[in-house]
């Protein structure tokens, strides 16, 4: 945000009386030659008695400078962020711990609402994912058993299955022995007793490995039921934390408390705000124009000045941000917004403001003041003084007017003397005394 103090100036109540007392008095502010080199017709107070008698006129010297074409529109000043605070939960407020005018910052602590029952219900949840947990933790070991009974399970049926092999061969040597008479048969029977045993352990072994393995699947089952047990306990912790933690009402962004409604000892209401919060280091100011003005500004480059009768005498400059795309049906106007720094926080929400906007700047215009200029029949013209002090109709082509200025595209140059009040009371075609006001010398 900058500032500009307005030029002081004149009233116009002081300019009339001024006109009023040269033309009752005919008094005359000598002019000195070095001002007007070459325009006879200021003279200084030495001059004849014919030239006292010449009828005072008040006289500005037509300048060169910038003049911008204007419009002139009011607006609202709005906070550049604004919420109400609602608390996210009912309950008893135990704390307040800020009033209007605070200035606070994004995520601190406004209020904190009774969270007893919420602190009992978050214990809990935390001993339910430690039991969770340790479920996990269980079943992790139960699956690794399982998976080393699977590795001794398949060892111990290769050694089944070795023995069985070897005892088959044996029977079968047996039984070709016992056929060449070289064995008894009861030799035979205690090798084919062996064999059995043999071939039951190996299918016993057999069993185990498809017993560990179903072992195995059905405490991997399980696992995955304590996993999700788990987190399911943590994400009703999660609720329980979240829960507690909407018992503390903070500020969503820096700001400044505008509004406090309820104190300690109140019942919130997440259907009440509890406070108004607004950043006000930056305001934005809402105008309206009617849609031929709107389509002129230019988000981001069109200038703006912005006053309120608050303060008078200070000015506060900011860019058009943005225009608003909609145009109300009922009157034909759109809104745009303008963006204003305001470290001092002077300005405030609710203000009405009045917004100048500058929309083209010539440089190096050719100036007069607004009201040393005459209209007839749609001819704009002012009262010249020549050189040889006579008072002359001049017509002229006006450009940009801006407040108290306008722009005098032909007809003038730099340096020439115009009459500025009381132009339509000066007679044309007579000489006149040219008088400078002392704030213009």
């Amino acid at each position: 945000m900058s500032y500009t103090n307005s030029k002081a100036s004149l009233s116009e109540r002081s300019k009339s009386r001024l006109v009023t007392a040269l033309l009752a008095s005919a008094f005359v502010l000598p002019l000195p030659d070095c001002l007007f080199p070459g325009v006879s017709g200021i003279t200084p107070a030495s001059a004849q008695t014919d030239d006292s008698k010449l009828q005072p006129v008040i006289v500005e010297k037509v300048v060169s400078s910038d003049i911008s074409q204007q419009l002139r529109t009011s607006g609202e000043i709005l906070s550049y962020q604004g919420a109400d605070i609602h608390p996210k939960i009912g309950g008893e407020i135990i704390k307040v711990n800020v009033r209007e005018s605070s200035v606070v910052k994004a995520g601190d602590v406004l209020a904190e609402i009774d969270h007893r029952i919420l602190d009992a219900q978050l214990e809990q949840a935390q001993a339910a994912v430690t039991v969770a947990r340790a479920s996990v933790e269980v079943q992790e070991v139960l699956v690794k058993t399982s998976e080393s009974a699977l590795v001794s399970a398949k060892a111990q049926a290769a050694a089944a299955k070795a023995k069985a092999d070897n005892m088959a061969a044996t029977k079968k040597r047996y039984e070709e022995l016992f056929r060449e008479g070289a064995v008894s048969e009861q030799q035979l029977d205690d090798v084919r007793t062996q064999y059995d045993a043999a071939d039951a352990q190996n299918v016993s072994a057999e069993t185990s490995i498809r017993q560990a393995e179903d072992s195995i699947r059905s405490n991997q089952v399980t696992l995955k039921v304590r996993k999700a047990q788990l987190a399911q306990a943590e994400s009703n912790l999660h609720a329980a934390e979240v829960q507690r933690e909407n018992a503390f009402v903070k500020a969503p962004f820096d700001g400044r408390i505008t509004m406090r409604a309820l104190d300690a000892g109140a019942m919130a209401n997440p259907a009440q705000p509890i406070f108004r919060l607004e950043q006000m280091d930056r305001v934005k100011v809402i105008g309206s124009l009617v849609e031929k003005d709107l389509m002129q500004l230019q988000a981001g480059k069109t200038e703006a000045s912005v006053r309120v009768d608050t303060f008078a005498d200070r000015e506060f400059k900011g860019t058009v941000t943005s225009v608003y795309p909609a145009i109300t049906s009922k009157t034909r106007t759109g809104q745009f917004e303008v963006v204003l720094e305001n470290p001092e926080i002077v300005l405030r929400s609710g203000m009405y403001a009045t917004i100048i906007l500058s929309l083209q700047t010539e440089k190096n215009a050719v100036v007069v003041p607004k009201d040393a200029l005459l209209t007839h029949n749609g001819q704009a013209s002012v009262i010249h003084v020549t050189s040889e002090g006579m008072a002359v109709r001049k017509p002229v082509r006006v450009g940009i007017v801006q407040e108290t200025r306008a722009q005098i595209i032909e007809g003038l140059r730099p340096g020439d003397l115009i009459i500025t009040q009381g132009a339509e009371l000066v007679k044309t075609g007579i000489r006149v005394k040219p008088v400078l006001m002392e704030g213009d010398k």
